[in-house]
């Protein structure tokens, strides 16, 4: 018998296990004595049915019951019952006088309760990522974006100068992700299992939508704009996610981390696909107005030596350009020359 796969039910209506606890059988409690020196990592699952046993004994007396409630409650922090989606339904067989038990029924109940004790809300919970992870950190370098597909099936279309980590234990109970710079998200749907991205102290949550996350270092606060489905953006406190705020498609959050500040609004939806696409369009676009659009799609903080003598009004459209191509072909017709360094254009009229 390979007693590392028992869970508490099954040690509850196991009758040498029942006997042991009440230790009116030397055979059984030589046994079980000689299991836990055995395999001392069964030591705190064990207690913890012993001490679920004598909860549910109707002999025992109410202070004995108070010290072994003590000792459950202590025991609940250091062990998660396995959940049991995926295993059948057991049936238990009691024979009538053997155990001390009100009622089979009474088992089952209190069996429920100690796992809802323990049970975690994985909507509002997330872990803390580990440097030391098996999962590779997923970077893009300057002018370049990757499509990733997740084993959930979701897909992640990462923007240049971005770094994506996938959680140790993703798709298990939830699926968590960290991103540092710009990415869009496209969530497989699973009401069980909540899409959680955490970007610096923001979270946004989802089941099965579509969103897009900018948080380069550069910018000084994070911004989830959401094209469907529905999310909810909060702030990650000691692992908790608290003061969320929902989006419905067309609605954007802007998050200012230092001040804790939420500000929402709206914005054409067509700015996210024309991201996704890496699609410009310019019409007697002003330098303010290129800067901005640039920034937007290819995540780069443009600045100026000196300011044109003229105006600029340039018009022009773009589709799935290098940024190099775009720049050179805006300042052949604007007389500037440009630099690049890291995330940082400099332009020279």
């Amino acid at each position: 018998m390979d007693y590392s796969l028992y869970t508490i039910e099954d040690f509850l209506t196991d009758e040498s296990f029942v006997k042991f606890c009440l230790r009116d059988n030397q055979e059984d409690i030589v046994f079980w004595e000689n299991l836990l020196n055995q395999n001392p990592e069964l030591s705190e699952k064990i207690h913890q049915a012993e001490s679920l046993f004598f909860l549910l004994s109707v002999k025992i007396d109410p202070q004995e019951k108070e010290r072994e409630l003590s000792k459950l409650k202590s025991s609940i922090e250091h062990l998660q019952i396995s959940e049991s989606e995926h295993t059948p339904v057991k049936t238990i067989r009691l024979k009538s006088g053997t155990f001390w038990f009100s009622s089979a029924a009474a088992i089952l109940i209190c069996i429920g309760v100690y796992a809802l004790m323990n049970k975690k809300d994985y909507s509002t919970t997330v872990p803390i990522y580990n440097e030391y992870s098996k999962n590779s950190a997923i970077k893009t370098g300057y002018n370049e974006r990757k499509s990733i597909t997740l084993s959930d099936g979701s897909i992640v279309l990462l923007n240049s100068l971005s770094i994506l980590k996938i959680d140790d234990n993703y798709n298990e109970h939830n699926r968590v992700l960290w991103i540092d710079g710009e990415a869009h998200f496209s969530v497989a749907k699973n009401k069980n299992k909540p899409f959680i991205v955490i970007s610096g102290k923001t979270a946004t949550t989802a089941l099965g939508t579509s969103f897009k996350i900018n948080n380069y270092k550069m910018h000084t606060s994070t911004s989830i704009m959401l094209t469907t489905g529905k999310v909810s953006v909060g702030t990650v406190n000691d692992q908790e996610i608290t003061n969320k705020v929902e989006l419905i498609p067309g609605e954007q959050v802007e998050v200012l981390e230092a001040q804790n500040k939420f500000t929402k609004s709206n914005f054409d939806l067509q700015k996210v696909e024309n991201w996704a696409d890496r699609k410009l369009v310019f019409s007697m676009a002003s330098l303010k107005d290129i800067k901005s659009v640039l920034k937007e799609i290819y995540g780069v903080e443009i600045i100026t030596e000196k300011q044109p003598k003229k105006p600029i009004a340039f018009t022009g459209q773009f589709k799935n350009e290098n940024l190099t191509d775009v720049l050179d072909a805006i300042g052949f017709a604007n007389h500037f020359t440009y630099t690049i360094k890291n995330d940082t254009v400099t332009i020279a009229f």
